[in-house]
């Protein structure tokens, strides 16, 4: 990821300028406030409607979150591999723990890591690909790890987004063993009972693309593939990836992928964009000089085109000051995945977030066993943490995502 970093800006790409398809129908705008509190017991179906995610009640809801994987390794190795009970009883902790510190998160994007449908009898490949999935392993995963832990998070009024194991190898083509992979998921997950037309539980389809051999109408049929499999089963929810690790979408903009409940799913990161950003080793810079304009204007082209007439969810997002990002002392790991500031970035994003109206997201860092000890107690300048340091992401998403889920 860190070198995945130092590869996009906005004004690095020499992306062709989008296409904006004719203006789709859309259903009369609601007028009700967005609405993010949900519990276990008001919880409501989603679909999509127009550009809008809604409820049963034709309600707009813009979805506020966090992510978890299921892998020993990203969790501080807190069971053994292999060790279904142990995982759920730390994962299912780890949401306990963050609904008891005061977060109010309505959703979840949950991993269905691969180390659980691994096969390590064949060769290995690369960490996270595909080219070792076992269906037989994933189908056990996904009875026993993966559903149970959907059904724990809707229980307590979380949405549920599931991703598949892993993320894309760095080039796709048509018809490639990556699309057979992703046929293969998505028609085991969209045939189980207890996913299958399930409204609370959405489907993103890939991870991060990076480039795709073909031109837009071949990148549009691949995934308009992946998603005529699904719709055969159910129809859930789903949300599409663009390339440019999930930055650029002018392909759909031309080409938009058919059917119902259909939104895209995107990244972003300090540095994407336009925005601004520091510097760190195998990072890139854009200057911290608060150009809201520039990141606006670059999320217009490459987010905007699609946001449009569809709904957008961002699956991973974050940010520090440079000075978390380092490997020493209390940040022996990454507090995150990109170095600025909630003024210079966190902010204007929020901005452009509200004003689009039809963006949901949420919090990416790895460290949830962080989150869980979340004091709401303010530092001060030159005693300042990771955790309470307002130019870094938990301290105002905290506050934020309270905010979101006090709106009536």
């Amino acid at each position: 990821m860190i070198a995945m970093l130092g590869l996009i800006s906005c004004s690095e790409k020499d992306d062709p300028a989008p296409v904006t398809p004719p203006s789709p129908e859309e259903p009369e705008t609601p007028t009700e406030t967005p609405d993010t509190t949900t519990t276990s017991s008001n919880m409501l179906d989603l679909h999509v409607d127009g550009r809008y995610l809604v409820d049963a009640n034709g309600k707009i809801i813009n979805l506020h979150g966090y992510t978890q994987t299921y892998s020993p390794y990203f969790n501080n190795n807190a069971w053994s591999s292999g060790d279904v009970e142990g995982c759920l009883k730390y994962n299912k902790e780890m949401d306990d723990g963050l609904r008891a510190a005061g977060w109010k998160f309505n959703f979840v994007r949950l991993h269905m890591d691969p180390v659980w449908s691994d096969d390590a009898s064949l060769t290995y490949v690369r960490f996270e690909g595909h080219e070792r999935f076992s269906a037989k392993l994933f189908k056990q995963a996904l009875e026993n790890v993966f559903i149970p832990m959907a059904e724990y998070y809707i229980e307590n009024g979380e949405y549920v987004v599931m991703r598949p194991p892993g993320v894309c190898p760095e080039e796709l083509a048509p018809n490639d063993s990556y699309y057979e992979f992703l046929r293969k998921v998505w028609s085991i997950v969209s045939t189980h009972p207890k996913i299958q037309n399930n409204m609370k539980i959405m489907f993103e389809l890939a991870n991060e693309p990076v480039r795709f051999k073909g031109d837009n109408k071949a990148l549009h049929d691949y995934f308009q593939g992946i998603t005529d499999v699904i719709r055969a089963n159910c129809n859930n929810v789903v949300w599409v990836p663009g390339t440019g690790y999930q930055s650029q979408y002018q392909a759909y903009a031309q080409y938009p992928i058919e059917g119902e409940n259909i939104g895209y799913a995107v990244h972003c990161y300090p540095g994407w964009y336009g925005s601004p950003a520091e510097a760190q080793p195998g990072e890139f810079t854009v200057s911290l000089d608060g150009n809201e304009e520039r990141f606006r204007q670059g999320w217009a082209n490459q987010v905007g085109c699609v946001s449009e007439f569809a709904p957008i969810m961002v699956t991973e997002i974050d940010w520090a000051p440079a000075k978390y990002n380092i490997e020493n002392g209390e940040n022996k790991h990454l507090c995150t995945w990109g170095s600025s500031t909630t003024s210079a970035f966190g902010k204007p994003f929020k901005k452009i977030a509200d004003e689009s109206g039809n963006v949901s997201w949420l919090l990416f860092t790895t460290s949830h066993h962080r989150y869980v000890q979340f004091q709401n107690v303010a530092g001060h300048e030159g005693s300042y943490t990771f955790m309470n340091d307002p130019q870094a992401c938990p301290w105002p998403i905290w506050h934020w995502f309270r905010e979101y889920a006090e709106e009536k």
